[in-house]
């Protein structure tokens, strides 16, 4: 047996994420998977022990990659955040500069690249798989906590260090103050895209769409 090695575990999954997206979880079959990757079942079992194992990794991988490309567009001074959400917020350090006094300039720069990202033709593809599949396995519940909850959490602490700032009221509930921004942005778009309705999305009705997503949060949330 070949040495397995990392790059063609990634070639699989990525050879395998392109057959479910295009022809979903159960229409897949590791031939198909076998055919794309431009090799043999044999190399695919060496790996995985089976089609949902191999499914499951990628949703794994979307979830993880989700989350990092998503909570890095966040940042906050360390000293403005609790030890107890120092090591999340630690996660959330590197794309983002939130100039002080200036949450609305930060949370449209957020807005704008999720709406982009977890719209993006390869995301929705997926997670149009992930829906019909989630009925059936725990797929679904496996992706939303290792996905969207976690980006929520992160982004609730995003949102805590700027109450420390003074930029928003004290929050009863972090968590879900989270949720009530992630849901703005979401709003106009989610069911639009999930069903391939008015796309793809232009930067200029993105743009729109987080200016007034943030003007509500802004109101209601607002210092």
């Amino acid at each position: 047996m070949k040495k397995k090695t990392e790059a063609k575990r990634q070639a699989i999954l990525d050879a395998a994420s392109a057959v479910f997206r295009e022809t979903g979880f159960h229409n897949a079959t590791m031939n198909a998977i076998a055919a794309r990757l431009g090799g043999s079942k044999m190399t695919l079992y060496s790996y995985f022990p089976s089609k949902e194992a191999i499914f499951l990794e990628v949703v794994r991988r979307i979830a993880d990659s989700k989350s990092r490309k998503l909570t890095s567009m966040l940042e906050q001074p360390p000293s403005a955040i609790t030890e107890v959400s120092r090591k999340l917020a630690d996660e959330a350090y590197s794309v983002l500069k939130q100039p002080a006094g200036d949450i609305e300039a930060a949370l449209r720069r957020f807005g704008e690249k999720y709406i982009a990202f977890v719209y993006s033709p390869e995301i929705l593809s997926i997670r149009r798989v992930l829906f019909a599949e989630s009925v059936r396995s725990e797929t679904g519940r496996f992706y939303y906590e290792n996905g969207p909850k976690k980006t929520i959490g992160l982004i609730a602490v995003f949102l805590e260090a700027a109450v420390a700032n003074g930029q928003l009221k004290p929050l009863a509930d972090p968590f879900a103050a989270a949720t009530h921004l992630r849901s703005l942005l979401n709003a106009e778009w989610y069911e639009r895209c999930l069903f391939d309705v008015d796309m793809p999305l232009s930067a200029e009705r993105i743009g729109k769409t987080v200016r007034d997503a943030v003007r509500v949060f802004v109101a209601a949330y607002g210092a």
